[in-house]
């Protein structure tokens, strides 16, 4: 009896720790809250909330008409090798299907790629080349939360063979483009979408923006979005406040 009180309880637990990310709000406004005024950095909230550069996203676009979700990646098992990430690297229109997928870190180069912000953001950052087939307004992100990125096993590229060029792997490289291998659960995945994505950028922009001519540190309670896990009953908040410097370096003033 006490065995099926066990079982009960957590089955109540869970129901009552879940929660969908339309009660939280896919993205903010300026003021930092969602749409039902909640806090999304609640620590007593009914939700996960990682840090952005501690997950790993793959951007995957889909066709006008198709439906968005058959692109998002669930695959638990990893087994990428050096050579197969250079293979990949270096195949862009994946001649004989040989490709494999391939990972980059949740932070400001990646988004550069992905055209969630543009390619150049001016002098204080490194120009990154946009990726031409990913579609700014349909493309999925698939995020490997922390709770699988320390399940795995980062796999960079093996070096150049003689004669080959090594230009795209120097490209690959700058942006933090890897291979995975290792084993995660369907519970390591959340989604989002690039749409999303770009909106966070804006808000914290407006807010940097501000910050940079009155004097005074980004109050970056915007700074973040909800991504769906496998159970679309349960929602994860992606934590962008440390892209505090993202577009506009603070001037001097601000730290007196």
């Amino acid at each position: 009896m006490h065995f099926q009180w066990v079982i009960v309880a957590a089955a109540l637990f869970e129901a009552v720790a879940a929660i969908r990310c339309s009660e939280i709000g896919w993205s903010t406004g300026r003021t930092g809250d969602g749409p039902a005024g909640l806090d999304p950095f609640d620590p007593q909230g009914r939700w996960e909330v990682v840090r952005a550069k501690d997950c790993w996203v793959r951007f995957q676009s889909y066709r006008p008409g198709q439906n968005p979700i058959d692109v998002r990646v669930t695959k638990t098992e990893f087994k990428a090798t050096p050579e197969q990430v250079r293979g990949t690297i270096n195949n862009y229109n994946n001649e004989g299907k040989t490709n494999i997928m391939l990972w980059l870190p949740l932070a400001t180069k990646s988004f550069q790629y992905a055209k969630v912000v543009d390619g150049n953001l001016g002098e204080d950052f490194e120009v990154i080349e946009p990726q031409s087939s990913i579609d700014k307004d349909r493309t999925i992100l698939s995020i490997i939360l922390p709770s699988g990125k320390r399940k795995l096993e980062e796999v960079r590229p093996a070096s150049a063979d003689q004669g080959e060029s090594s230009i795209n792997l120097q490209r690959a490289e700058a942006v933090g483009i890897t291979g995975l291998k290792g084993t995660i659960s369907p519970d390591d995945w959340a989604y989002t979408t690039i749409v999303e994505a770009q909106l966070v950028m804006l808000s914290i922009y407006q807010e940097q923006e501000d910050a940079y001519f009155d004097r005074r540190h980004p109050n970056l309670r915007n700074a973040w979005i909800t991504a769906e896990k496998a159970d679309p009953n349960e929602c994860v908040v992606i934590d962008f406040r440390d892209f505090v410097d993202f577009f506009l370096r603070p001037r001097p003033a601000a730290a007196s």
